[in-house]
């Protein structure tokens, strides 16, 4: 990447998600109030375990976030594939957030308008939140994916004002997603990717130290220019970086 991302390693994917939590907990103690945009997949649940325990838990100030999804596949609320519910079983309903400021996909309705609406919603956040988002907590796939921003997709190239985008034809099931788009995750003013598993390793070098190609390498696109990007890594994820 051009930029200079952070990279972090750690022994094992329990001590990568308990050091995630912590930076997490120490940068929204700072903050009068913080929007977050939160990840499903594997790992966060273990992070979202250390968040709702002391000694972090007592240094988030929840009632001051709000809280949105990085992306969402298109089922039922009450569905374990997704985001929302993994989320709330492991975090929300553990901690004292107001509803009103927790924020996920509207999935009962079809695709492009779910879209619509949650496009909507992120930009009235933007702008209450003086156009930024105070953490995003991504995940990466083995294929270089992040959100559901996948390699050749037509949601790498969406335009400026495109923050929310459609997803119809997923390559992992659920093939249906809405998906925030790398404008909006740019609007980061720091991003932590928690990597974890020798299945990743191959993609956490081309995608920290190959060339550049989004297209190829979807969670290149993650490169805010006024925000800070960490890597967290265990030791599996980063046996191949040099």
């Amino acid at each position: 990447m051009s930029t200079n991302p952070e990279i972090l390693v750690y022994p094992t994917v329990e001590e990568a998600q308990a050091a995630t939590a912590s930076q997490i907990a120490a940068l929204l103690a700072q903050r009068s109030r913080a929007l977050v945009v939160l990840s499903g997949g594997s790992a966060p649940p273990g992070v979202f375990h250390q968040l709702c325990q002391a000694p972090l838990r007592n240094l988030v100030p929840w009632h001051a976030l709000s809280i949105l999804w990085a992306d969402e596949r298109l089922v039922p609320f009450h569905d374990r594939e997704n985001n929302y519910f993994q989320t709330r079983q492991t975090l929300l309903d553990h901690v004292p957030i107001p509803s009103e400021q927790v924020f996920p996909v509207a999935t009962y309705y079809p695709v492009e308008e779910a879209a619509r609406v949650y496009q909507n919603q992120v930009e009235a956040l933007l702008e209450r939140h003086g156009g930024q988002i105070d953490l995003a907590l991504l995940g990466m796939g083995p294929d270089g994916h992040t959100a559901s921003l996948f390699p050749g997709f037509p949601q790498l190239e969406a335009s400026p004002e495109t923050l929310v985008a459609p997803v119809t034809d997923a390559p992992k099931p659920p093939p249906t997603r809405v998906t925030l788009t790398a404008h909006a995750l740019n609007r980061a003013r720091r991003v932590i990717f928690l990597v974890a598993g020798a299945d990743k390793a191959p993609m956490v070098r081309q995608v920290l130290q190959g060339a550049y190609d989004p297209q190829r390498l979807p969670a290149q696109l993650v490169r805010p220019p006024a925000g800070r990007v960490t890597w967290m890594l265990d030791a599996a994820a980063a046996r191949e970086l040099a």
